[in-house]
């Protein structure tokens, strides 16, 4: 199915679009680094929130964060939450944390609190700020593929937002962990496209319809 696009009841939601993600002095840049850049995924997320801007379509980010006390104290860390404190990805005192310069923030951004886990539905408040603003409707992009934003999708659709993943907008350690992403987008999403396909319907404020 088409996932209707309309301002007021459609989000554009990116996931960690930081430092550690997306620029070569990222900590796991030696991971992720090769499909950011074969997939040219902060010109198409500049291209995505440029486009959600010009058609009235809200934007949202739901940033990973980690303070000095949950690298010092937590147990029970899974193998991708040992990586990231291994390298202290996403430290809140670093710079790897920051916003990539090309999305920062302004004033017609929802920064969403940070997720702690996978999710931001499970960790932090991205459902409370989506259904407080009439949102029933997800365009998805950001990092990484086959964690955050899988399983952001996966909760997404759990709790009963229809999902559209713009698949050439996001990256993994590897193109075995993507393409794994891109199969399980297939079957959770209720539509996946590029970013070229996407951008024309969140300028243009048009509504997708199954028949068009």
């Amino acid at each position: 199915m088409a996932v209707s696009i309309t301002p007021g009841r459609t989000a554009l939601l990116i996931t960690d679009p930081q430092v550690d993600f997306l620029k070569p002095e990222s900590v796991v840049w030696d991971h992720v680094g090769e499909t950011v850049e074969e997939n040219n995924v902060v010109d198409n997320l500049v291209k995505l929130r440029d486009a959600a801007r010009e058609g009235g379509i809200r934007v949202f980010y739901s940033p990973h964060y980690y303070e000095s006390d949950e690298y010092e104290n937590w147990t029970h860390l899974n193998s991708i939450d040992q990586i990231m404190f291994d390298t202290r990805m996403f430290d809140r005192a670093g710079s790897g944390s920051a916003f990539i310069p090309e999305l920062e923030p302004d004033e017609n951004t929802f920064v969403c609190a940070p997720h702690k886990q996978l999710s931001g539905f499970w960790s932090n408040d991205i459902n409370t700020q989506l259904r407080q603003r009439g949102v029933d409707s997800i365009v998805l992009a950001g990092m990484s593929a086959n964690l955050c934003v899988e399983s952001h999708l996966r909760d997404a659709v759990e709790a009963g937002f229809e999902v559209l993943v713009v698949t050439d907008a996001t990256a993994a350690a590897g193109r075995e962990a993507l393409k794994a992403a891109y199969t399980n987008y297939g079957f959770i999403a209720h539509e996946t496209a590029t970013t070229d396909e996407v951008t024309p319907r969140l300028a243009q404020k048009e509504v997708a319809s199954a028949d068009d």
